[in-house]
């Protein structure tokens, strides 16, 4: 054994689907099932650091700088950019409001036994009520604009 591995429990053959693995047991199960692993986002099992963190607070930071680059025009002088920025926005404005729908379910299972715990609680609940209802509407925007560029002028002609 390593030595920085002493008295931590490993995952043996047998415990996920048959595959080795040499992380603890804290953080295989989530990475080699990703179904388990939704499963568990979207029920609120997984902790709300990770969740809001290193999940949450990465996807909305690349759905505000696409949706920015987008509106502003970063990638306006090649169209492959745009199209990937544009495309980027539209996937991540599906995904967030079911991303905060299960940040908000770790939120209430965070323990609140002092102020900050309470605070970050709340704080978390603002947060992705508010991205997620921006993402709603960011996603309302874009069906709009597809109707009116694509399928209204196709009506029109038929």
């Amino acid at each position: 054994m390593w030595p920085d591995t002493v008295g931590r429990k490993f995952l043996t053959v047998n415990d996920v689907a048959g595959r080795h693995c040499l992380l603890p047991n804290l953080l295989c199960p989530n990475l080699l099932d990703p179904m388990t692993f939704l499963k568990k986002l979207m029920t609120g099992q997984v902790a709300l650091w990770h969740a809001f963190w290193l999940i949450g607070a990465p996807l909305t930071f690349l759905w505000c700088v696409s949706g920015t680059c987008t509106v502003v025009g970063c990638g306006i002088q090649e169209p492959a950019i745009e199209g990937v920025l544009l495309a980027l926005f539209a996937l991540l404005s599906v995904v967030i409001p079911f991303l905060s729908i299960s940040i908000w379910r770790s939120a209430s299972k965070y323990p609140r036994q002092t102020w900050p715990q309470t605070l970050f609680a709340t704080g978390t609940k603002v947060c992705v009520t508010v991205f997620g209802i921006l993402a709603l509407i960011g996603l309302g925007v874009l069906l709009y604009i597809a109707f009116y560029v694509f399928i209204n002028p196709f009506l029109d002609h038929a």
